[in-house]
């Protein structure tokens, strides 16, 4: 079995620009993953895989693991993103892509596509 070892850093190795340069980059990355919330690393494009796409019309829509406002809260959507979406709808909830959940009201259908 092989055997991994973490090298030993010393101070040295956090000065200057290059720590600077390194650190900004994982930060970078870390951000681009995170997207500021707990809307972290939802699939939130729409790829058109279901044949329903949808746009989200409100400033913030929240996506539930059930169709219930009582549901676990697993993210959110922003205005104008695109979601693929299931033709089911329950109390007022539609079925998205991954078993998740939004308010119908919120979400508009995309032209060609088949929602219903």
């Amino acid at each position: 079995m092989a055997k991994l070892t973490i090298p030993q850093l010393k101070s040295s190795s956090f000065k200057g620009w290059a720590f600077v340069l390194v650190a900004g980059c994982v930060l970078t990355v870390l951000a681009l993953f995170d997207r500021g919330g707990t809307g972290a690393l939802l699939p939130n494009q729409a790829d058109g895989s279901t044949g329903c796409t949808l746009t989200v019309t409100t400033e913030e829509l929240n996506v539930r693991s059930g169709p219930s406002q009582n549901a676990e809260l697993l993210g959110s959507l922003r205005q104008g993103e695109q979601v693929d979406g299931m033709p089911v709808v329950t109390d007022g909830f539609r079925q998205l892509e991954g078993d998740r959940w939004a308010s119908d009201q919120y979400l508009t259908p995309v032209a060609g596509t088949v929602c219903r």
